[in-house]
């Protein structure tokens, strides 16, 4: 498990900084990332590192759009080794979404998707979590990066759902921009801002549509079909995060129903927590923690719709564990980053 991704992330960001006329390696400087090694695809960095750079790029070059423009830049292929080639080779968009899921996990714990089926379709949810641990940290919106992986995939969807095809909806946390027009022209109409997650929805249709050719699929090496297998089990603790999350956005998170959605006795539920040395309760104020953050820096509910979308008792209460954690009160936060 861990927080870094590879400099892929960041594939064309210098050709596009260069567009504008302004110095990359000043903006690399400005949050602690070595230019030189961005010529470097393989290296890994810190994935907040990227989200840094993200959101510095998009304040220097003045473009709010930053990085829906990078998504131009990027596709599938800038996902590590197997789990590219897992996604690559999917028969259907379903499966593809079922393969993305449970291989990101293994690749970085900064980043994670989830899926919230309903009888018309799928929501799939994008998380970028961490990053915003230090509330002096250079920066606590995540919008640059958000926006850039959801505009990645409505990209490839395309390629087989048609140039023209629109999500039948996308939402994000944060808050919504002056000019929507960029984001109607990647995302169509349908976008909601101030969100309970991020996500993009696709209707069963098309969940359907085939995605790589099985002709295609049975040219792949014996080796790499092998590996095909063994990417699909999640790590423990990534799938009690990933189930917190869907029973944060609907009625609520108790450890009855974390072991539930998970298809555990409540016993073997804690003991399994308890081999990995951690607590269910720690885990879900972890989680919390982090979505307050992201409410804090990037939406314009107030803190009482936020302590009530978190489920505490009361704004107070959301009040005292966030300063617990942060050392300043939610106010102060969204202020001091503001």
């Amino acid at each position: 498990m861990k927080d870094l991704v590879t400099i892929r992330s960041l594939d064309g960001a210098v050709e596009l900084i260069e567009r504008y006329g302004v110095s990359t390696e000043a903006i690399a400087r400005s949050v602690g990332v070595d230019a030189n090694k961005l010529s470097c695809p393989d290296l890994e960095i810190s994935a907040a590192k990227v989200n840094d750079f993200l959101e510095e790029a998009a304040i220097v070059c003045e473009d709010r759009f930053f990085g829906l423009k990078l998504a131009q830049y990027q596709s599938f292929d800038i996902l590590e080794g197997d789990l590219n080639m897992l996604v690559k080779y999917a028969p259907t968009i379903r499966e593809l979404l079922t393969v993305f899921v449970d291989g990101l996990a293994q690749h970085c714990q900064a980043l994670s998707v989830c899926l919230l089926p309903d009888s018309g379709g799928i929501s799939t949810c994008y998380e970028t979590r961490g990053g915003l641990s230090d509330v002096q940290g250079a920066h606590g919106k995540r919008v640059q990066g958000i926006e850039l992986g959801i505009a990645i995939a409505c990209r490839e969807l395309k390629t087989v759902l048609g140039k023209s095809w629109r999500p039948s909806r996308v939402q994000f946390r944060h808050s919504a921009p002056q000019n929507l027009e960029p984001l109607k022209n990647a995302f169509g109409s349908n976008i909601f801002f101030n969100q309970d997650v991020n996500a993009l929805y696709l209707t069963t249709e098309e969940c359907d549509q085939q995605w790589a050719l099985e002709t295609i699929k049975e040219e792949l090496p014996r080796k790499d079909r092998k590996q095909e297998t063994k990417i699909y089990l999640s790590p423990f603790i990534l799938s009690v995060n990933q189930a917190m999350l869907k029973l944060l956005n609907s009625d609520g998170c108790t450890v009855q129903k974390a072991a539930d959605i998970l298809g555990f006795k409540l016993r073997t539920f804690q003991y399994r927590l308890s081999q990995e040395n951690k607590t269910y309760q720690g885990i879900y104020d972890d989680t919390r923690f982090d979505l307050a953050k992201e409410y804090l820096c990037g939406s314009d509910l107030m803190v009482i719709d936020i302590s009530d979308r978190l489920h505490f008792t009361d704004p107070t209460a959301f009040s005292r564990f966030f300063k617990t954690r942060a050392g300043v009160s939610p106010a102060a936060f969204r202020k001091s980053i503001s």
